[in-house]
């Protein structure tokens, strides 16, 4: 639940456009595809009031919430607990959307929570659930995502190192959140600039003790106003040939007549493979669009995929 006036708008039609090439094609390559997406996905999850709750308080709640057109903050007695499916085997799952259109007009629920997909896979791992795993949109992918690749996920997000949470969460917050104003202070102080939003962040992450192991030579910046609708800036996070984690560099596009903008970033392919391409929106939903183009040729390939280019 969300108390910030507005119903969050979810953004996962690369996760369902993956669930639909696993439902022709149920590989394994295909189910790693499905389990990236909900890496930083954004669900709803159908949810229930708990019996000790406070009913005065809850219909006093839903008179705030204009009969649920306004998200409130649900906390304490109030706070819902999520819906336990069971099918005739006895297994029990938790249920998750990808998105509105994806449950019945007819299907009504106590309370609907939009959660991280991590928070709803790291609940279903409790011992004490004692759940098979989570379903998928039961009404109509109806597809399950089994403890053990729960785990799986859970250990994953559980292992990311400091610098590569900065380079996917930290810089790329930093640019959505005053697009013009980071270009501007990025393009006069350059890899300063970058050196200090990661040394900001790094405080966060570790505490004001512990020691910084980057140096501003660590980084390079390379800025390109391209046209009057793309200025772009390139972040090797790599320059100083100490590699701290998985992530090589990072591409701000940005467009100064719409104040459009996208977040691309490379991450180090795994075992020798190609080297990947993600991209981070301004909700902060990474996603894996493919390989990552050859060393030399990103600037001039990712200028043909910024949205704007395509319209």
């Amino acid at each position: 639940m969300a108390d910030q006036g507005k119903e969050p708008v979810l953004h996962n039609e690369a996760l369902e456009e993956a669930i639909k090439v696993f439902k022709g094609d149920q590989s394994n390559e295909n189910l790693a595809k499905i389990m990236m997406q909900l890496e930083r996905a954004t669900v709803m999850q159908p949810a229930m009031l708990p019996k000790e709750a406070d009913m005065q308080k809850v219909k006093s709640l839903i008179e705030k919430s204009q009969g649920g057109k306004v998200p409130v903050k649900l906390t304490g007695q109030t706070q819902p607990r999520p819906i336990i499916l069971k099918n005739d085997k006895g297994d029990q799952f938790f249920a998750v959307f990808t998105s509105q259109s994806q449950m019945p007009a007819d299907q009504k629920y106590p309370a609907m929570m939009f959660l991280p997909f991590k928070a709803c896979s790291q609940m279903a791992a409790r011992e004490e659930l004692k759940l098979t795993g989570v379903v998928l949109n039961p009404f109509t992918d109806n597809l399950v995502i089994h403890k053990a690749a729960l785990d799986m996920l859970n250990k994953k997000n559980g292992q990311i190192l400091t610098e590569d949470k900065i380079a996917r969460d930290g810089l790329s917050g930093n640019f959505y959140q005053d697009r013009q104003g980071f270009m501007e202070k990025i393009g006069k102080e350059k890899e300063g600039y970058v050196f200090d939003c990661y040394r900001e962040a790094y405080k966060k992450e570790k505490g004001d003790q512990a020691p910084f192991p980057y140096r501003q030579e660590d980084f390079g910046v390379i800025i390109l106003n391209i046209s009057d609708t793309l200025h772009m800036a390139r972040i090797g996070l790599a320059e100083g040939g100490a590699v701290k984690g998985v992530c090589l560099c990072a591409f701000c596009c940005y467009n100064p007549q719409t104040d459009e903008g996208i977040y691309y970033l490379i991450q180090r392919g795994p075992q020798k493979q190609r080297n990947r391409l993600l991209t981070v929106d301004g909700q902060g939903t990474c996603t894996d669009i493919g390989e990552a183009p050859e060393e030399g040729s990103e600037l001039y390939e990712l200028m043909g995929r910024v949205p704007w280019a395509e319209q």
